[in-house]
């Protein structure tokens, strides 16, 4: 009785392996910059102009077992970031100080994700969120101070490289919408749009730009594909 009972739980446990359902997908798309009062600071008169660049991600995820509707996984995404961000402020006589930072990195970020599928049998809809953690591939980074007055002679206008300060790791938490197209039994087209922010830490140190923090959002638009297949764990009758 012993036998036939651990013979059935091993049955039903191999089948839930067997079923359950995995998803490994690509995407290759733009992101962007997204600067907030909130992430710049208290300072006179900050501007920014921000470029578009390459992201991209590939994503492995998981049914959570017991559930239709959740999944949970991993995500390794390439993400750029290049913009010019300037302040100035007024220095009592007529003339300002400013500083202008021209930024660009590009960092790979890896960390977990916990996904949803809207709806009880297709789910074409997805929500999501992961917490990753960004390693610094590169980055050139050059920082402008200056003094003028009302005449064409600056007081002093020095740039100099401020790669040094730049962060070799970020943390960026995100939150998704993704879309699923069907394009075989296995096989999905996604269309993803996230936006990620830094709850904490900088891309660079605000030594050089008046004591103001660089950790702007990021908005990004991928589109990509999605195979989707079951363990191939069997069950063997010992």
């Amino acid at each position: 009785m012993k036998f036939k009972l651990l013979l059935l739980i091993g049955i039903l446990f191999g089948f839930n392996e067997l079923k359950a359902q995995n998803r490994l997908g690509v995407e290759l798309g733009a992101g962007v910059p997204a600067f907030s009062n909130g992430a710049i600071s208290e300072s006179q008169l900050p501007t920014e102009s921000t470029d578009v660049v390459f992201a991209s991600n590939i994503h492995y995820l998981r049914k959570l077992a017991g559930t239709k509707n959740w999944y949970w996984g991993g995500r390794a995404g390439f993400e750029q970031y290049a913009f010019d961000f300037k302040v100035t402020q007024a220095d009592g006589v007529g003339g300002i100080y400013g500083k202008e930072v021209n930024h660009k990195s590009s960092y790979l970020l890896i960390g977990p994700t916990i996904d949803l599928g809207i709806g009880k049998y297709r789910q074409y809809l997805h929500v999501y969120s992961n917490v990753s953690i960004g390693f610094l591939l590169n980055a050139t980074q050059n920082t402008r101070e200056y003094h003028l007055l009302n005449n064409p002679i600056p007081v002093s206008d020095l740039t100099r490289s401020t790669d040094f300060y730049m962060n070799s790791v970020i943390c960026r938490w995100a939150f998704g919408l993704k879309q699923h197209l069907p394009l075989g039994k296995m096989w999905q087209f996604t269309f993803n749009e996230y936006y990620s922010f830094m709850p904490f830490g900088d891309l660079s140190r605000a030594t050089f730009t008046n004591g103001n923090n660089l950790h702007p959002g990021y908005f990004s638009i991928q589109a990509g594909v999605m195979h989707k297949f079951r363990d191939a764990k069997r069950v063997q009758d010992n």
